[in-house]
């Protein structure tokens, strides 16, 4: 008589729940891995433009590298003309609002810089409570933003799949989903401003956007 082959043994369970526990591990500390790589490349940068820019570089490899790696089928629903995100109050780093600063300073006349800084004011003073939503000031008369290339990282990592949702969280404040990876790498980004920004100025609380920049104009 032959001996029976094994196919199946309960152990094989154990075995393979050990091995999916140490790839999430691993998986999670890929995120972790990517905030500190972008903290000590930045660290000893001087300009704030310099580190806002090499960080963006890092996102954008890291968005690549999972993408291929973890491909997944969500789909996002941002597209050019869809500007409901655009009325959520966004908080930032230091860095980001001098690289938006910084920005203005070398593309806008000093008549649209006046303009802007009312426009800036008004938001400030339109933004109520509960919800705090009003017209982000940058938005030009098309819906557009006229800073698309510089704008925070809040607004890049925004990935909704559901446009509909957006409009409607503009009137009720509800949760809007945000694309799982995508998030992630954005999120271990801005940690590692917070954390630059920390040693520099002792506080790795975000800012309030409108007031930070009207303030740094």
């Amino acid at each position: 008589m032959s001996e029976q082959k094994t196919f199946f043994s309960t152990a094989d369970v154990a075995i393979v729940a050990e091995k999916i526990r140490d790839a999430s591990h691993e998986y999670e500390a890929l995120f972790t891995h990517l905030g500190t790589q972008i903290y000590s490349v930045i660290e000893p940068l001087e300009n704030p433009s310099d580190k806002v820019d090499l960080t963006l570089q890092y996102i954008a490899d890291a968005e690549i590298a999972f993408e291929k790696s973890f491909p997944t089928n969500q789909t996002i629903a941002c597209h050019k003309g869809c500007h409901h995100c655009c009325y959520f109050p966004i908080q930032t780093s230091q860095q980001v609002v001098d690289y938006i600063v910084d920005y203005i300073h070398h593309h806008f006349s000093d008549d649209k810089i006046q303009q802007l800084k009312a426009k800036l004011i008004d938001d400030i003073a339109s933004r109520q409570p509960p919800l705090y939503r009003a017209a982000c000031p940058f938005l030009d008369e098309n819906n557009a933003c006229s800073i698309y290339s510089k704008r925070p990282l809040a607004c890049r990592w925004f990935s909704s799949p559901d446009a509909q949702n957006c409009e409607k969280s503009v009137k009720d404040g509800r949760n809007i989903d945000q694309h799982p990876v995508k998030s992630r790498i954005y999120q271990a980004a801005n940690t590692a401003l917070l954390a630059d920004q920390k040693r520099l100025t002792d506080s790795d609380q975000q800012l309030a956007f409108t007031p930070s920049i009207l303030a740094a104009l």
